[in-house]
């Protein structure tokens, strides 16, 4: 069975985690292991107590896809294991996901350098001092969930888009069924049923 790390931070966004972690759970192709900062519990924005499975200084085991959820704490984090960790994922082949801050996360600290991505707020990146390190604003594209080579982007509102992509990239689902997933899940059931039919 593959592994999948989920990177989750204090005062994460628990909407972001939700469906990208129960897809790849449901694939039953992927174990999920969730990996903190260093803490060995987490609280969520919605208060949602997690206990990680390991501290990043801790993972010793091959992983397939790293994912990483956006929250409340980005705005002045910093960690040098986790850039670290990012880089050999991305230069390895490894698919790695990253939503609303955790992008933020990504372009201050060079990580988007030859990716196609996007973002929150492209303004932010070009203006504030603290994404001097960003340099490709060229790359950037407006939509809510990027696919380029192994890295996935998304902004903050884009949880299902984010979801699907990361499923897609890691060759769980086709384009075809990816996109009717996001339309169940975005559009709900009743338009679903009018645009596609029975489900199962």
């Amino acid at each position: 069975m593959k592994r999948a790390l989920i990177v989750l931070t204090e005062a994460y966004a628990d909407w972001e985690l939700s469906y990208v972690a129960a897809e790849l759970s449901m694939s039953h192709s992927f174990k999920i292991d969730t990996v903190s900062l260093g803490e060995s519990t987490v609280t969520s924005i919605g208060q949602i107590k997690t206990i990680v499975d390991y501290p990043i200084d801790q993972i010793t085991e091959p992983y397939d896809a790293l994912i990483i959820i956006g929250g409340n704490s980005w705005a002045t984090l910093e960690n040098e294991q986790l850039i670290q960790l990012i880089k050999t994922s991305l230069d390895e082949g490894i698919i790695v996901g990253a939503i609303c801050g955790a992008v933020d996360f990504l372009a201050r600290n060079h990580l988007l350098t030859g990716f196609k991505h996007t973002g929150n707020d492209l303004n932010t990146w070009t203006t504030d001092e603290k994404f001097k390190l960003y340099t490709n604003s060229i790359d950037f594209i407006n939509e809510d969930s990027v696919i380029d080579q192994n890295l996935v982007t998304a902004n903050g509102s884009s949880s299902v888009d984010f979801a699907f992509n990361v499923i897609l990239a890691l060759g769980l689902i086709d384009n075809k069924e990816a996109e009717k997933n996001k339309y169940f899940y975005k559009s709900g059931f009743v338009a679903y049923k009018l645009k596609y039919g029975e489900i199962g």
